[in-house]
């Protein structure tokens, strides 16, 4: 289980030894990786893009995509001819902005908002090769102890007010992504920078590689790269 704050001192390394170690990790790189089809949102076999709209990444399954093209070619039907408490996009009695984007209207039953929903917070888990992600605007940094590493949030701004931001491990000896931890933006869209803990991790890959740290706008689901970290790295 990951701790959420740093142990006491008396596990941290000795000064001297620290900061030897940092120089040691401080020019990892995650290994080699191969071109990507289609860029580095790629998705995996047997998933493809949602495509709810124009530039939406997010991997799911095809019958997904197929009900997101259907929603939006219903949306007209689905809004009220009149507007209402809510603009000119009001829905319909029954039927809830989808939101796979805070400016996503498009009107659609309850469940399938929430299955909107639950397909931003999954969709990284379905990248070819999630290390590839473009840099975004999280980062973190890593303080290394005895048996591994501390993995902070270094900075973050200019995201969804009020999103949870999820964290994964990408590089790592595990299938797929691991989780590290998750956060909630304020009502700017910023996170301060931490002292406290977003994960407390061992080492567990070659002290040659670095792992990339994923994070996941869980509002827009726009997953991007927050840096790489040394924590894993023995």
């Amino acid at each position: 289980m990951f701790r959420t704050s740093v142990p006491r001192p008396l596990r941290v390394l000795p000064i001297a030894l620290g900061i030897a170690a940092v120089a040691g990790f401080g020019a990892l790189l995650p290994a080699p990786a191969s071109a990507l089809p289609y860029g580095p949102y790629t998705c995996q076999q047997g998933f493809v893009w949602r495509d709810a709209y124009n530039g939406d990444t997010v991997c799911v399954r095809p019958g997904d995509r197929d009900t997101a093209h259907a929603e939006n070619a219903q949306a007209a039907a689905r809004r009220s001819p009149n507007g209402g408490a809510y603009g000119p996009d009001t829905c319909k009695q029954g039927f809830v902005w989808r939101e796979t984007r805070p400016a996503d209207h498009v009107c659609v039953t309850p469940d399938r908002r929430d299955r909107a929903r639950a397909q931003n917070s999954e969709g990284a888990q379905h990248f070819a090769d999630a290390s590839q992600l473009p840099a975004g605007k999280v980062h973190v940094r890593t303080q290394k102890h005895q048996l591994g590493g501390w993995i902070f949030v270094d900075s973050a701004s200019g995201l969804s007010p009020n999103a949870r931001l999820e964290f994964y491990a990408a590089g790592v000896n595990t299938i797929g992504l691991r989780a590290l931890g998750n956060r909630q933006t304020d009502g700017n869209g910023y996170l301060p920078r931490e002292t406290a803990a977003l994960a407390d991790v061992r080492c567990q890959i070659p002290r040659d590689r670095a792992a990339t740290v994923i994070v996941v706008d869980t509002r827009t689901g726009i997953a991007t790269s927050a840096g790489t970290t040394y924590a894993f790295s023995c």
